[in-house]
């Protein structure tokens, strides 16, 4: 088996006086009912956008079509003055060096729940978030109507390849009542650990775990089609789910929450 050059990320060649022209990368919404609701349906993204908007950092959105001009095929990737960083987790870690960290007066012990909680929800709950886009029927046609105006015969290969990954992963081996409770299961984690904390570890303001937990879960909060069940169940947390529609509120105002709208259209 040949093996492809990895990127290797060219931190030293970023112009740290340049971050006020930092893009980022990502996948947009093709659909403006989920433009209203969501930044964009790729939960690393919406996790680095939450970081940016945490710590003021200003950026530039750039809409990719594919992963042709990513680093290592992945989105998303920020890039200063044509200098690209890939990797969500690598770029947050590289943002703390060259600007103030948010992590910096958490003690070992919320550390250590903060990186837990991002484990669970990272290499957990988001291969639940790949069943619904790519191996249910009705959560792939919500996501592909949201991502890109709906389903063309010129994305079946990449189902395949995906659906593919998720029998081998496992999650794929799951009946949809069995995925469901694996999902429950991590948001009622989560809102354990929130408690009644306005940010996840009990801080004054976001620190790096809470863009973790806003990016791999708004999704599932806002868009309801692709995994109604989930949704509901979430929706049901009130906690939880006061703590996502504060942090909408807060950070990202040009967003509609789709639970109160919810509420308000049934009270009409």
């Amino acid at each position: 088996m040949n093996k492809v050059p990895v990127y290797s990320n060219p931190y030293d060649a970023v112009d740290r006086d340049a971050l006020s022209r930092l893009k980022l990368h990502y996948f947009g919404v093709a659909d403006p009912v989920a433009a209203r609701l969501v930044p964009t349906l790729s939960p690393f993204s919406a996790k680095l956008a939450a970081y940016l908007r945490f710590q003021k950092i200003p950026y530039e959105s750039v809409y990719e079509m594919g992963v042709d001009n990513a680093p290592r095929r992945k989105v998303p990737f920020i890039s200063v003055d044509g200098v690209k960083i890939v990797d969500s987790d690598l770029i947050i870690g590289f943002l703390r060096t060259i600007t103030p960290d948010p992590d910096a007066a958490l003690s070992a012990s919320q550390r250590a729940i903060g990186h837990l909680v991002q484990r669970a929800l990272e290499d957990h709950l988001y291969w639940v978030v790949l069943y619904y886009e790519f191996y249910d029927d009705a959560g792939r046609e919500a996501f592909f109507k949201a991502g890109f105006g709906g389903f063309l015969p010129a994305f079946q290969p990449l189902v395949d390849d995906f659906a593919d990954r998720m029998y081998k992963q496992g999650i794929g081996r799951y009946l949809p009542d069995e995925v469901i409770e694996k999902a429950k299961k991590d948001l009622a984690a989560v809102a354990e650990v929130l408690g009644d904390n306005r940010y996840l570890l009990g801080t004054d303001k976001p620190t790096s775990f809470d863009a973790a937990v806003f990016g791999m879960t708004v999704i599932m909060f806002q868009i309801r089609d692709m995994h109604p069940e989930i949704t509901d169940y979430f929706r049901s947390l009130p906690k939880l789910r006061a703590y996502i529609e504060n942090l909408l509120r807060e950070f990202f105002p040009e967003l509609e929450s789709a639970a109160k709208a919810l509420e308000v259209e049934s009270a009409t």
